[in-house]
């Protein structure tokens, strides 16, 4: 140990010393109970703490004809950090926004009413409940719905009666087409006053941008626009004043593959898939090269969804390998997708690197259902035009898995980027992406690996450093 390390323990080893007798003496004059301040403590952070979430909707009784509308009110506040349910009975109708009931007719509105359209004698119960999942126990509403079987009487009259008019009217109407690409105007207007705000929802989620008083506009209308749109009109009455606009966008058919490549073997089953997105509804079929393919039995299957596309070759011969065109049409336009279904080794991907004293060992990835025959691995220093081939080891993979290692050595100074290909009895695969890395001097790596015993010995020394200020602490406090 250096003479200037003995020095500078010395010097910490007194500062402990004088520390420790003024933590001693701070001890004997703080010997009150320090309970007196506690309370002062805990006040000043008072404010920062949550506020407890409420319901503001009053538990209510609706006594309905079969058929009508019910809206069950369960206005919340302070309640954004909490999970929010809707029950019947022992039965969970929400969780949040996500339904957990069958039921068409029971949906839950953006300021979380529940609604039930159409409703029927069943939908009858004493205990429709809205709770806050709160920490130390759930804040319940619980509403009461009774609905008459259809041609009785209700006994007590509606508190509103039906108007002659609607009470929202909606623009264009309620149901609205429109083609890809066109701009569209959503109106939402009552004739109730005061009229205290107008929200828009798009699939139960707020929309707030282009809004302009009552009305929303939709900019360049693309596929995903089309949907559910909800007016909810705040008037200060528990049940808001809601209506909805269906939005039909027609646009031509789109395609996505989840890879260009297919990669199979010898009887192997080979699936191709595209998925399709279109309306109206397109026609989808397969194209060998110009010729159509179409179903054989024990041999390919063609099947279809709303939107899944996929074409089964259950045992796959050679002749079978080639490119494969997913086309779509409807009569707005037509698209198609070209995959590939290959014998071919997998692209390769790296999987890790190490320097070592040796060289850089490199590692790679990849897929073939017949056995590799051969690696090729080049590589070459950044703006060289020529590469440097070499030949890693074959050996067998697990199943149709295989990885290649190999080392490369006597790299100079620099950045380098490296490439592989492999093969098999159907030909070489796609070259990889370049891998890049860096070669290091021999001197840089020996000094990289001293430099740990150096640390080792820095840390063993500040380890007894600590052990002797505690100590020392220890011994001045007795």
């Amino acid at each position: 140990m250096h003479p200037l390390r003995f020095v500078g323990l010395f010097v910490i080893l007194l500062a402990a010393n004088v520390w420790c007798k003024s933590s001693k003496s701070n001890e004997e004059y703080n010997d009150d109970d320090p309970s007196e301040y506690n309370d002062e403590e805990e006040g000043d952070y008072g404010d920062l703490s949550l506020r407890s979430p409420q319901i503001e909707s009053k538990p209510g009784s609706f006594h309905v004809r079969n058929g009508s509308t019910i809206w069950l009110p369960c206005t919340l506040k302070d309640a954004d950090q909490f999970a929010v349910t809707w029950r019947k009975n022992d039965e969970f109708l929400y969780y949040d926004s996500h339904k957990e009931t069958k039921k068409d007719n029971i949906i839950r509105l953006p300021n979380n009413t529940l609604e039930i359209r159409n409703a029927s004698p069943e939908d009858s119960s004493d205990n429709y409940e809205c709770s806050i999942l709160y920490s130390t126990a759930p804040i319940t509403i619980r509403h009461r719905v009774l609905v008459d079987a259809e041609g009785s009487k209700v006994p007590s009259p509606p508190s509103t009666p039906s108007p002659t008019q609607p009470l929202i009217r909606i623009t264009p109407g309620k149901t609205v087409e429109v083609k890809a690409g066109e701009d569209l105007n959503l109106g939402c207007e009552t004739r109730i006053q005061p009229t205290r705000e107008v929200k828009w929802y798009h699939e139960n989620t707020p929309v707030h941008d282009n809004v302009t008083d009552n009305y929303l506009t939709i900019m360049n209308v693309k596929r995903r626009d089309g949907g559910r749109y909800q007016c909810l009109i705040e008037t200060g009455a528990d049940n808001p004043l809601v209506e909805e606009i269906n939005v039909v966008v027609n646009y031509p058919p789109e395609i996505e593959t989840k890879e260009k490549w297919v990669y199979t073997g010898l009887g192997v089953e080979s699936r191709l898939t595209c998925i399709v997105h279109a309306h109206p509804h397109a026609k989808v079929a397969w194209f060998k090269g110009q010729k159509e393919v179409t179903p054989k039995k024990g041999s390919i299957e063609i099947k279809g969804n709303k939107t899944r596309h996929i074409l089964e070759i259950l045992h796959t011969e050679k002749e079978h390998l080639g490119n494969y065109t997913c086309v779509a049409l409807n009569r707005l336009g037509k698209a198609e997708k070209t995959i590939s279904l290959s014998g071919l080794p997998s692209q390769a991907v790296i999987s890790g690197g190490e320097m070592t004293k040796t060289g850089l060992i490199l590692k790679w990835q990849l897929e073939s259902y017949s056995p590799i025959t051969e690696y090729r691995l080049q590589y070459r220093r950044k703006g060289d035009k020529n590469w440097t081939d070499l030949k890693p080891t074959v050996t067998n993979g697990k199943g149709n898995q295989f990885t290649v290692e190999h080392t490369i050595e006597g790299l100079q100074p620099g950045s380098y980027e490296a490439i592989l290909l492999a093969r098999n009895d159907f030909g070489w695969s796609l070259p990889s992406a370049p891998h890049t890395f860096v070669g290091e001097y021999k001197d840089q790596q020996a000094e990289n690996v001293k430099a740990p015993s150096d640390s080792a010995s820095q840390h063993a020394l500040s380890l007894v450093t600590l052990f002797l200020v505690v100590s020392s602490c220890a011994f001045t406090s007795l």
